[in-house]
């Protein structure tokens, strides 16, 4: 982003956030659990699960003013890509390792910001969860910085309530963030893989068992590398040195 798209962005998030939230009051229901877990400053990688087209709208509206979502590539090739833009949103190329994708995912977190992506890479239409891309757990390994899981489930119903003219309920539940535990160490393919299910299962756990999907066995569920995050000073000269590293 050059100068003068970040003061488009700064201009529109705040507009564009109102005019979400004003049509979240005519159309949903919302129960939103855990606002307090939410760091209101620095930065952060939130993480959601995606059944409906909502789901990476309620959080971008209501969590903090600065996110800046990740988008499948094929919404910045139709008419709404200047929205988009005006968002601050950036492509992603689903199912390959798309390295523009992280430079600008690394960009957003060196200035400070928190940024927003679904590690699913694609919407689940029908059950539950599913197996994640391991993009979560590199990014927060490799730059250290929080990780804030959460879950929405209810907007499935939005279609069919709109046209009884009713309002839809959607549950909102944020975990407390999450930090990988260590910053001393070059984590391997397989511990980047399990970090990214470590993330996942945290999502499991705030929702409902039907919605599970790969992730149902939570009791099996032991961190190993996640722990959580508290805005103390040696935490947060970790994050600092995890942010100063994407620079090298």
């Amino acid at each position: 982003m050059n100068l003068r798209d970040e003061r488009i962005i700064a201009r529109f998030h705040p507009f564009a956030n109102w005019v979400l939230r004003t049509w979240y009051r005519v159309i949903l229901d919302l129960e939103m659990q855990g606002l307090e877990n939410v760091p209101r400053t620095g930065s952060l990688l939130i993480v959601i699960n995606h059944m409906h087209f909502l789901d990476p709208l309620i959080p971008t509206a209501y969590l903090r003013p600065d996110i800046f979502p990740m988008a499948k590539h094929e919404v910045f090739e139709g008419r709404w890509k200047w929205m988009f833009d005006a968002y601050g949103a950036f492509p992603v190329r689903r199912g390959e390792a798309d390295l523009q994708a992280f430079k600008n995912a690394f960009k957003v977190l060196r200035a400070g910001h928190a940024l927003l992506m679904a590690p699913e890479g694609t919407r689940a239409k029908v059950g539950g969860l599913q197996q994640a891309h391991e993009g979560a757990g590199l990014i927060v390994s490799r730059a250290g910085v929080p990780v804030l899981p959460v879950a929405l489930w209810g907007g499935r119903a939005l279609v069919s309530n709109v046209k009884k003219f009713q309002r839809t309920r959607v549950h909102v539940h944020i975990h407390p963030p999450l930090v990988v535990k260590s910053q001393e160490k070059k984590f391997s393919r397989e511990e980047i893989s399990r970090i990214t299910d470590e993330i996942m299962y945290s999502l499991a756990t705030m929702l409902p068992p039907e919605y599970r999907g790969v992730y149902a066995d939570i009791e099996k569920f032991a961190p190993r590398f996640l722990v959580q995050y508290h805005a103390s000073a040696e935490q947060n000269a970790n994050v600092t040195k995890g942010v100063v590293a994407m620079t090298n």
